[in-house]
């Protein structure tokens, strides 16, 4: 523990650390009688591994500067560093590490600084930062001198035991390979990176403080490698989908939280089976689904569509599947053109009845009229009880054909809805939205339907209703309505 071991020879409580992403600068300031001995400083030089380079400087109060670095061969010469100080004249002490990456190790000194300047950064910077470290290998392992730490990604190592083994869980550079094979992102040549770098992997013990920030990196790149295009500009992400439908969405970096949905359907696609047929299954889902969603807010529901869709292709019915769908829009015509007809069979109905209507009346006109010379004679009462009486077996007849229609019209929802049901087992709630066109031609039918049968049932009753009326109260032998009304009347007179 380098700063440790400096606090110990050098005498000092407080030393001020700040640790970036490739550079360690500290400072602190000690008394000449503190000063250690040269055999201590060489041992502090040897503790930083030989891929960091390490540059001690030493600075007096009347500005002499000596610098110790683990790459000189010369021995310094302190001399005119320590040449007249007194015993309680302080001297400056600055460190300054330059880290880089030998044999897939990288150093990490005050990992509180690291990780506090890692977090604070862009995500487009810590993805640029991270692809630069991973570039051509297939692990890397963050050496942590400070802290007792372990935890890991499949292709990252954080651990403070010199002797831990790291073994990746993907072989990073063929997954690499298949996401450049089947995925479009623009900017594939600058984040050389992957998911799987930062999708965390057995026991966590004390890497919290990075969780949330690789879980927001997993899922912009879940993203990126799962949908058809992909981009990154400074601080936004640009992301559209080719399937069914195109659809296109652009978000801040900033603003994308881990979503293990994502990441799901990441694995899914690259892990087993082939990349390529999965990925184009995934779009026609996705163009769908996200038509009605943002892609952040997205639920299990869509992954399951993929799937069964997945298994469906796999299936060797595929063809009978395809047969399937297109069943189903003929059915949907098929529906709509007899709900349109049960429509226009109520006024088949009402055009006949009112056709046989006219037929008796002239029928009985034409008898009557002889050499009848008034209406009186000609509209006798018996015959206009016949004529009321077949007005009312059409009433009842209208009556009839509309509970008739009513009942057809049921059928064929309950048949649509059953067929709907049928289909849960093999399509998506959302293809199955899809596919029947999210009720909309079927509802537009049955309204329709349902207008008619109310309108021209209006009608016919009406023109039934006011032939009764005509024939009560415009001939002269009144029919039973009228003698209905006159028996009621002169029985409340005679009760009086």
């Amino acid at each position: 523990m380098l700063f440790s071991e400096m606090k110990r020879i050098f005498k000092c409580d407080n030393i001020n650390i700040s640790e970036r992403l490739n550079t360690v600068e500290a400072s602190f300031d000690i008394e000449f009688q503190d000063f250690p001995a040269m055999e201590e400083l060489r041992n502090i030089i040897s503790i930083v591994p030989t891929r960091d380079i390490i540059v001690l400087t030493l600075k007096s109060y009347s500005g002499d500067i000596i610098q110790i670095t683990n790459s000189q061969v010369e021995e310094c010469d302190f001399s005119k560093l320590i040449d007249g100080l007194s015993s309680d004249d302080e001297i400056s002490v600055s460190v300054r590490i330059d880290k880089s990456i030998l044999d897939n190790k990288f150093s990490i000194y005050d990992f509180d600084s690291f990780s506090n300047d890692l977090t604070r950064r862009e995500p487009n910077e810590v993805m640029k930062w991270f692809s630069d470290c991973l570039k051509g290998i297939d692990f890397l392992r963050f050496e942590v001198f400070d802290y007792d730490i372990s935890f890991a990604t499949r292709t990252l190592a954080f651990e403070s035991s010199s002797d831990a083994i790291f073994y990746p869980k993907v072989n990073r550079l063929q997954r690499l390979k298949s996401c450049r094979e089947n995925a479009c992102f623009y900017n594939m040549n600058t984040y050389e990176i992957i998911p799987d770098d930062f999708i965390f992997e057995g026991i966590m013990r004390a890497g919290e403080r990075l969780k949330s920030l690789f879980g927001k990196l997993a899922t912009i790149l879940s993203l990126i490698y799962v949908v058809s295009y992909s981009s990154i500009d400074e601080y936004s992400v640009n992301l559209q989908i080719n399937g069914q439908r195109t659809t296109s969405q652009t978000r801040p970096l900033n603003s994308i939280e881990e979503n293990d949905k994502w990441i799901s359907i990441y694995n899914w696609i690259f892990t087993d089976g082939n990349p390529t047929d999965k990925m184009l299954i995934a779009h026609n889902v996705m163009s769908l689904y996200c038509k009605y969603e943002s892609f952040l807010n997205i639920d299990e529901t869509m992954f399951d569509a993929i799937k069964t869709n997945y298994n469906l292709y796999l299936c060797t019915n595929v063809s009978q599947y395809l047969d399937m769908k297109r069943d189903i829009g003929k059915f949907i015509q098929n529906i709509v053109t007899q709900v349109s007809d049960y429509a226009l069979s109520i006024l088949s109905k009402f055009k006949a009845n009112l056709i046989a209507l006219f037929v008796f009346l002239f029928t009985v006109v034409l008898t009557n009229i002889g050499n009848k010379q008034n209406w009186g004679d000609i509209f006798t009462k018996h015959t206009i009880y016949i004529i009321e009486l077949f007005a009312m077996g059409s009433m009842v007849y209208m009556v009839i054909c509309i509970f008739e229609t009513r009942y057809q019209l049921k059928k064929v929802r309950t048949g649509y809805q059953e067929l709907k049901n049928n289909y849960k087992d093999v399509l998506s709630d959302l293809e199955i939205k899809e596919a029947f066109q999210e009720d909309k031609l079927f509802k537009e039918a049955n309204k329709s339907a349902k207008n008619g049968l109310i309108g021209w049932s209006i009608v016919w009753g009406a023109t039934l209703l006011l032939c009764i009326l005509v024939i009560e109260f415009f001939t002269t032998n009144h029919g039973v309505l009228v003698w209905l009304w006159d028996k009621c009347y002169t029985l409340f007179i005679a009760s009086k």
